[in-house]
């Protein structure tokens, strides 16, 4: 188990290409208006020409049109492939309801906020070159040169950019890589907001309970962009741990079989694919539907956290107007920082190297907490967390992203609050015996 995010990124993007629906008749269509079977579609061009993944490939056109599309507005959203070292490798597609065709970009950065507004200038330079150009083997001149100046210009570091110009050199394209580590904020991430908009706090509540209970975890919507927003803004409130089973964000038609899985998942299942299950097929599973805002579980795992905790993020996330920038992201990791920053307290010492006891974490934890803790130490979300955390220490190499520091903020709050306590004790002694002390010189 590991982070599934590939670190040694040498391009931007791996693989560009268009992907057209082929018109079979109605044959997907069912009476009722419903899809049973993907839409029939094919790669109809692509960048670079040598791209020889014959797997991904192959699953694009499933994910570019995961089931029959109704919208009258650009729908842009994100998929994901896993790669046979388990690393995510992202997809992002655009849809424009006046053609039937979809254009994907595959990376692996997580940079979604860019990719998406990428694809949105690619959508402008495809069709600026088409209506300019008259000529069939001249065409997408403009667009295919600045394809080719993308892959070919590397990766940004950490917190830097890179600057692509196109237009004659009079507009340029920025991308910005996010510094690592870096939270969700509003409004300039578009998955929090989406999230944000269309899932009320006591769901987004009961959707982090449901991941820290490694349930199978559905979210519905009859909007690709939706749908794969909100479940991206869900899955990144686990940080500084990361989903380790099954993550869709979008589930296309042929692979709805999926949802019958006997172990954990967190998956987008358009409401088109959903309605083409029964309940036993599903079974116990988790929903959220982004549309109607309407939470179904069969579990009570809000319940099953400590009540302090579920208390204070109920009462932070009402505090609507305070909610710009990295707060909302804030509130989750504030969560965690409670639960599971006194693992270093329980790291050992062995000549193999550094190892993590865990019956010495849960005795160092508030009791309060241990309940809960001795059942979130058997996730495989924490122990992925653990091994990334006696991995970095052992190679002797600092540990210093948002998690950590957080951590450290809330330890010095803690130990003011126990000082600012003890003095309060100490004040509260002090008036007692003066108390005392005053009653018994009245007596004598």
């Amino acid at each position: 188990m590991s982070s599934r995010i590939k670190t040694d990124v040498k391009k931007l993007f791996e693989f560009w290409c268009e992907v057209a629906l082929v018109h079979n008749g109605d044959k997907h269509n069912t009476p009722t208006g419903g899809s049973q079977t993907s839409p029939s579609c094919v790669i109809v061009e692509s960048f670079p020409e040598g791209y020889r993944d014959e797997k991904t490939m192959a699953d694009i056109p499933a994910f570019a049109f995961p089931c029959k599309i109704e919208s009258d507005s650009v729908q842009s959203y994100s998929f994901v492939l896993t790669t046979d070292d388990s690393k995510w490798r992202f997809g992002f597609c655009r849809h424009d309801p006046k053609t039937d065709t979809a254009m994907v970009i595959i990376t692996y950065l997580p940079w979604h906020d860019t990719f998406l507004r990428l694809l949105t200038l690619l959508a402008e330079l495809r069709r600026c070159d088409e209506t300019t150009t008259t000529s069939i083997n001249n065409a997408n001149d403009d667009f295919r040169t600045f394809l080719a100046e993308a892959y070919n210009r590397g990766v940004p570091d950490p917190g830097g950019h890179l600057k692509l110009f196109y237009n004659s050199g009079q507009n340029y394209f920025v991308f910005e890589r996010p510094l690592t580590f870096q939270l969700p904020s509003i409004p300039e991430n578009h998955n929090l907001n989406l999230y944000y908009n269309f899932v009320d706090p006591k769901n987004m509540i009961a959707v982090f309970a449901a991941m820290l209970a490694e349930r199978r975890i559905i979210f519905t919507s009859r909007r690709l962009d939706r749908l794969s927003s909100c479940i991206q803004a869900a899955n990144a409130f686990l940080y500084p741990m990361v989903w380790q089973h099954i993550f869709i964000p979008v589930l296309p038609m042929k692979l709805k079989d999926y949802l019958s899985a006997p172990m954990p998942y967190l998956i987008g299942v358009p409401q088109t694919v959903l309605e083409t299950m029964t309940t036993d097929e599903l079974g116990e599973v988790v929903i959220l539907n982004c549309d109607t805002k309407v939470f179904q579980s069969p579990f009570d795992d809000v319940r099953e956290m400590p009540a302090d905790i579920v208390s204070q993020m109920k009462k932070q996330l009402s505090h609507s107007s305070e909610h710009i920038g990295d707060r909302v992201s804030k509130i989750f990791l504030g969560v965690l920082v409670q639960l599971i920053s006194g693992y270093r307290d329980a790291v050992e010492f062995r000549e193999t190297g550094k190892t993590f006891n865990r019956d010495k974490f849960i005795e160092s934890r508030p009791k309060h907490l241990r309940p809960f803790l001795a059942k979130m130490m058997e996730l495989q979300i924490f122990q992925q967390f653990i091994d990334e955390r006696l991995q970095m220490l052992n190679t002797g190499l600092g540990y210093s992203d948002e998690f950590e520091l957080e951590t450290a903020r809330y330890a010095e709050k803690m130990k003011k609050k126990r000082h600012y306590e003890f003095l309060n004790n100490v004040k509260e002694k002090i008036s007692t015996l003066f108390a005392h002390t005053n009653t018994v010189t009245q007596i004598t």
